[in-house]
């Protein structure tokens, strides 16, 4: 259970880290199951063109997998998003990356005015990070308005300087993680990624958003999500005996059956 302080933090930051919420030995089977899945889906790849910036992304990772959809239903992850989302919340899809790439500074929901919806992303990495070895980065507070819009000469301009200083001297939180933390954050947050890494730099995303009250929140995510895949779930989630995974969809297929 999240304290009252936590939850503010959430709220004034837009973000939340849980230090070593799992386990090692929960990690060492997440690192099996993961090299599992990844040896059987090709997914997709991003490449930047210079030949160092190159990314694999799986989408329906956790869907895919029976195991990693536990995680999804996990105390750690299901009760912290209800008490940052409230009740009702929907799941709205997961990814797997890998690679050595950097990301400018960006908001997964890039460009948008209804800062009023809230959708979190939770990543679990399975690699060690420091700042300047591809670590996290976070702009506190820049979910908000009118901070939000104050930085959009920020958004995706990997080589502007809007402020006199390059990407990576942006004021910032980085979340230097091991293998065990959780970060939750509001996909409103501007973060990016910088500096170098030897090996790839591994992590699992779920993502999940607010429940749906009405037809603005809809018409939000549609915004975020233009081709309606987001309103037809993977089956197994649909079809899951899971009450708190079926829970997660159900509105999202209702929605979709219209």
């Amino acid at each position: 259970m999240l304290t009252p302080e936590q939850i503010a933090h959430f709220k004034t930051f837009g973000f939340l880290v849980l230090r070593q919420a799992f386990s090692p030995e929960e990690m060492e089977k997440m690192i099996s199951r993961y090299k599992y899945m990844s040896e059987r889906e090709n997914g997709r790849i991003i490449d930047s063109g210079d030949g160092k910036n190159v990314t694999k992304v799986v989408d329906y990772f956790i869907e895919k997998d029976p195991e990693l959809t536990k995680l999804v239903e996990d105390d750690r992850i299901y009760e912290t998003i209800e008490q940052l989302l409230g009740r009702g919340f929907i799941w709205t899809g997961s990814e797997w990356i890998s690679g050595r790439s950097q990301a400018p500074w960006h908001a997964d929901r890039q460009d948008r005015t209804e800062l009023y919806y809230t959708t979190i992303k939770v990543h679990l990495y399975l690699d060690p990070t420091k700042k300047e070895t591809c670590a996290l980065r976070v702009i506190p507070g820049s979910h908000r308005s009118p901070f939000h819009e104050t930085l959009k000469p920020l958004h995706h301009e990997e080589n502007a300087r809007p402020y006199g200083m390059d990407g990576p001297s942006i004021p910032c939180y980085a979340f230097e993680s091991n293998p065990g933390d959780v970060i939750f954050f509001n996909q409103f947050l501007l973060h990016s990624v910088f500096g170098s890494l030897e090996n790839e730099r591994r992590y699992v995303a779920l993502k999940f958003g607010a429940r749906i009250r009405n037809e603005d929140d809809i018409a939000a995510l549609m915004r975020y999500k233009p081709d309606g895949r987001i309103f037809k779930p993977h089956e197994a989630f649909v079809t899951c005996k899971s009450a708190r995974i079926r829970g997660m969809v159900e509105a999202l297929v209702q929605v979709g059956a219209r």
